[in-house]
């Protein structure tokens, strides 16, 4: 059985913090999950269309989803419904969010940080929750 060896004074306790890589501003943990969502724009002057994307990463009041379609941009205001299951009978969440930032892909996909402002709970209970 291996010796395990206390320091008996704090002086004596080593600790190792490793260095923090890239960019650091975020407030909140992200989880790499693919989930699908629904994406509409708000302004009809931004065309009427549905578009069914995944997550690539989740935090608290943000994401970071790919798509294929490339009428997108930084700025654009979208309804959102995450999770989003297309034969679901249950009322679903839906949130506003904005486009802070595109990331076009080599492959004809796009990239996109979305944040979310508000949540917009189903029609049976009309309610803003604010993130």
């Amino acid at each position: 059985m291996p010796v395990i060896q206390i320091p008996k004074s704090l002086d004596q306790l080593q600790v190792t913090v490793p260095t923090l890589q890239g960019d650091v501003r975020r407030r909140s943990a992200r989880v790499s999950v693919p989930i699908a969502l629904r994406v509409r724009p708000v302004d009809f002057s931004d065309g009427s269309f549905e578009d069914v994307a995944s997550t690539v990463n989740v935090s608290r009041g943000a994401m970071y989803v790919s798509t294929w379609r490339e009428n997108y941009y930084a700025g654009m205001r979208l309804i959102i419904t995450y999770p989003y299951i297309a034969k679901s009978t249950a009322s679903a969440w839906e949130y506003l969010g904005e486009i802070l930032r595109m990331d076009r892909q080599g492959d004809g996909r796009s990239r996109m940080v979305i944040k979310l402002y508000f949540v917009m709970q189903p029609a049976d209970s009309p309610h803003f929750i604010t993130l």
